[in-house]
């Protein structure tokens, strides 16, 4: 890769890297995308998946129920998951004893919003090209395993 490419590529990625940094969304230029806290990553589906890129994608596993269904929600109506198990999976998710999909980290997940505590959030919806294709299909992988391990 020639120097001045490997230049843009780094010079494209920082307001994202400074978006998920955790600093106020304000300080940040970029409303509405927040970093995720001390959560930690995705997990090793995840690992080498911007490697070098600064992004700290918080861990699903960490995340409210209803957080998790919602955010199925959001990834099988943008068909970042494929096939029937996911719908099926999402249809048993809602039907769950104890599962309420009045609160905000619901409704947060179906816009792709994963909750992570303490006012903390981090917005799929609001990564653009590249970049938001390839976080959100391993967000939603990671979404679909979780929801999984739920029932």
């Amino acid at each position: 890769m020639k120097k001045s490419n490997r230049f843009l590529t780094l010079l494209a990625a920082l307001p994202v890297a400074a978006a998920l940094s955790g600093a106020p969304a304000h300080a940040q230029g970029l409303g509405g995308l927040t970093g995720g806290g001390a959560s930690g990553g995705l997990g090793g589906e995840a690992a080498g998946l911007l490697s070098g890129s600064g992004l700290n994608i918080p861990s699903v596993s960490s995340l409210a129920p209803s957080n998790v269904t919602g955010l199925l929600g959001y990834c099988v109506q943008n068909n970042y998951l494929q096939g029937n198990s996911p719908t099926t999976l999402l249809s048993s998710l809602k039907q769950k004893a104890g599962l309420d999909t009045t609160t905000s980290q619901y409704t947060n997940g179906e816009k792709g919003i994963l909750d992570t505590g303490n006012g903390n959030t981090f917005s799929l919806a609001t990564l653009s090209g590249n970049l938001k294709r390839k976080v959100t299909t391993k967000v939603c992988n990671a979404v679909l395993k979780q929801g999984q391990s739920l029932l």
